[in-house]
Formats: structure tokens, C-alpha cells, sequence
């Protein structure tokens, strides 16, 4: 059960709106006593990701796009105000254990989300499950957490690492026509995870693997790595935040963007990193869950909300932090504040579905992690602004799909 609550209900007893407490059942828990008459307290929702190094804008975006949700609620769902509490994760699975227990220990959250780096969520899932706190987690694609270490207490809104990968490895045989390729990303578990997404797409479409280059995570020349390219049809990569940053405009420096076509994961031209990219960036064929150049009422009606917020368009990580705190607030809304009966809150954000931004959002209801269209997408500049293109549509994507080819 989750850590009990003081609760109360005001309700209105008179046309003037007059408002009384009623009393409340009390519940032990977590050496808290409560007093019959105290009204419920916020809803603590702990918000892990790093706000320092090389992934810290992912974490700023995320936190900017819950901030923006919870803004036009209110701060305020299921009869319940919501509170959020920041902790820098600092990409280190140590650092962002010790700040999730001081989440549920020290402040009492009752909801984690968050989390950029599969070392760190993987770092977290024993903890979130035996202490049995739901974890919406905003970004980190480790796969085994909705696979075989997946739980009740685990949701993800973001994508399985390997989850769009493996269509877009499909799509670059039977639709760009390449045969050969060569896989390049940083050598972490997510890195690994989503080469090894790409490479099953590509490879059960009849297509080869030529080479694999794994650099470190936050490397800053890749001039060795680049040199070791052998000859492909085209090159596949994975890498986001700053390292993107620096490997598109290398690539394009070393000369090979015009020798052999780049494939990237979304995170690698996200829209976070395109002013910095460039014109290197530019005919870059990728694949995600979002694109901010989408044309629809829910991503046009987001968009402009974060322009007015932020004086900036939002990128794939915003668009998860708004969908996080959403999902969070269907299942208060649903439960009307009552957290009490944790199997009926994991039961009622297992139900949650919504037109995102991104498009229709839903759970799988096996694994609880995220079904969503994969867009496939192509760097173009519009109107002196470079964006992302979305040229073809793959729907209803749940991880470990395979295509009825």
C-alpha cells in the first residue's frame, strides 16, 4: 500500500459555498500519525533527471513540459493539490538511487517520474518495487524494465529502447533500398539497446550489418570512430543531448554526409539539438514518437502553449514531461485523490488514454509501456527553420512489434 495521507473532503453544505471538514478514517503508515480532522495533504510527486551534465537539457526539458501540464490543471487533480519535487539524478545509477530514497524517505513523495538514463532506472526498479511506489518514468528506454524486470509499479510513456528503432530498420531496407549498414552509438545500455533494435529491424528485412562502432558516452572527438566507417550504403546512429550536437557536425565536417546517407534514432536531430546541428543536420531520415512540425489540433494547441511558456519550440523530451504529468493526473482524477488502494491507482493508470501531442496515446496493458505511431521524419528547412518532416506514418506501435510484411 502507499504511504497513507492526511485526508479530509470539503464539501459544499449551502448555496454560500459554506465548507466544513468531515472526519476521515485514519490510516498508519510510515510512522505518521493522523488526526481525524486534517485536510488531505498535496500529492508529492518526485521528479528525478539530471540537471547537470551531458544530458542536462533532456532533464530541463522534461521538468519544463510537466511544469507546463501541471500549470493548466491548476496544480490540482482529484480533489487534490500536487506538489513537485526536483532531484538531480546526475546520470549516475548511485546518485539517483540515493535521491529516490530521499524522495519517498525524507519527503514523502508518492509518485516518482522522471528518469533520463537506463543505468539509472535500471539502478532504481528494485527499490520502487519493494517499497511499492509507482514510477511513471518520463524518458529512460530500458527495455527489460516491460519485459522481463517489468512490474505493476513500472509504467513508461516515453518508448522502449528499440521500440521505433525496429521499424525504422525495416523501413531503411524496404523503403530507402539499403542493403548494407554500418551502427554507431555510445556504449551504454541504452545505446546498445537501441543499435540492437535497429540492427533485428534491419536484419529480418534481409538487410546486413557491416560494422559495429561503440564510442563512450560523452565523447568529444569522434574523429577516430569516424574513420573507421567502413563502406555501406549508409550509416545508422544513436546519440542525444550534446553528443549529437558534436557527432552530426563532425560527421558533416569529415566530409561523409555527402558520401554515405545517416540514419539516426529521433533523439539524435531532436528538436533541442537542431539549432546547434544546423544545416549538417539537414535530409537526416530519423524515427520517433514526435515531432513538433506535427499537424494536428492536440500537438498545434501544445506547441503554441510552450512558445507563449518558454519562448521556445518543445522537442521530444518537453512532449514526454507534459504526456508524464498527464498520465499522473488521469489516474488522481480517476481514483478522485484517494490513494489509499494502490492496486486500484496502478489499475485505473493502466486504463489511461488520451490524444496527445504526439498522437494517440495508450498503456499495453501486458507490459505497461507506452503503444504510439513511429513517425518516420527527414531534417528539412521550412521557411529559413530547420524541422522534422514527417514523411511516412507507421501506426500502433508496442514494443517488440513485428510488421505483417
Amino acid at each position: 500500500m502507499l504511504r497513507c495521507f492526511q485526508r479530509g473532503w470539503l464539501f459544499k453544505l449551502s448555496a454560500l459555498a459554506a465548507a466544513v471538514l468531515l472526519s476521515v478514517t485514519i490510516f498508519a503508515g510510515c510512522g505518521r500519525n493522523q488526526s481525524d480532522n486534517d485536510t488531505a495533504e498535496p500529492v508529492k510527486v518526485g521528479l528525478l533527471v539530471p540537471y547537470t551534465g551531458v544530458f542536462a537539457s533532456c532533464g530541463e526539458n522534461i521538468t519544463r513540459g510537466a511544469e507546463l501540464y501541471l500549470d493548466q490543471i491548476g496544480w490540482h487533480a482529484g480533489g487534490r493539490d500536487i506538489k513537485l519535487i526536483k532531484e538531480d539524478t546526475e546520470m549516475n545509477g548511485q546518485v539517483g538511487l540515493q535521491k529516490a530514497r530521499r524522495l519517498v524517505e525524507s519527503d514523502q513523495a508518492d509518485i516518482l517520474t522522471g528518469i533520463v538514463s537506463s543505468t539509472v532506472a535500471y539502478a532504481l526498479r528494485d527499490y520502487v518495487v519493494s517499497n511499492e511506489i509507482p514510477l511513471i518514468i518520463a524518458n529512460a528506454g530500458a527495455a527489460d524494465l516491460t519485459r522481463e524486470k517489468g512490474s505493476p509499479y513500472i509504467f513508461r510513456i516515453s518508448f522502449a529502447n528499440g521500440q521505433y528503432e525496429y521499424p525504422e530498420g525495416i523501413y531503411a531496407y524496404d523503403k530507402l533500398n539499403f542493403r548494407k549498414i554500418v551502427a554507431l552509438a555510445p556504449d551504454y545500455a541504452a545505446g546498445h539497446e537501441k543499435a540492437d533494435g535497429f540492427m533485428a529491424g534491419f536484419e529480418a528485412a534481409g538487410g546486413e550489418i557491416v560494422q559495429e562502432i561503440y564510442p563512450q558516452l560523452g565523447t568529444s572527438d569522434y574523429g577516430p570512430f569516424l574513420t573507421q566507417i567502413k563502406d555501406a550504403d549508409a550509416v545508422w546512429v544513436h546519440f542525444s543531448g550534446n553528443d549529437s550536437i558534436a557527432f552530426i557536425k563532425q560527421y558533416d565536417e569529415y566530409g561523409l554526409k555527402e558520401k554515405i546517407p545517416l540514419l539516426t534514432s529521433g533523439d539524435c536531430v531532436d528538436e533541442s539539438s537542431l539549432p546547434a546541428q544546423g544545416d549538417a543536420a539537414l535530409g537526416i531520415i530519423s524515427a520517433l514518437h514526435y515531432s513538433a512540425a506535427l499537424d494536428t489540433a492536440e500537438n498545434k494547441e501544445f506547441v503554441s502553449a510552450y512558445i507563449d511558456e518558454y519562448g521556445e519550440e518543445p522537442n521530444m523530451f518537453a512532449e514526454q514531461g507534459y504526456v508524464a504529468a498527464r498520465v499522473i493526473a488521469a489516474g488522481l482524477e480517476a481514483v478522485r485523490g484517494d490513494l489509499t488502494d494502490t492496486d486500484r491507482l496502478l489499475s485505473e493508470i493502466r486504463k489511461v488514454e488520451f490524444a496527445a501531442p504526439r498522437g494517440p496515446f495508450e498503456f499495453d496493458p501486458q507490459t505497461q509501456n507506452v503503444i504510439f505511431n513511429t513517425y518516420i521524419r527527414r531534417v528539412e528547412k521550412k521557411d529559413a527553420k530547420i524541422v522534422n518532416s514527417v514523411i511516412e506514418t507507421i501506426p500502433d506501435i508496442k514494443d517488440q512489434w513485428t510488421p505483417a510484411r
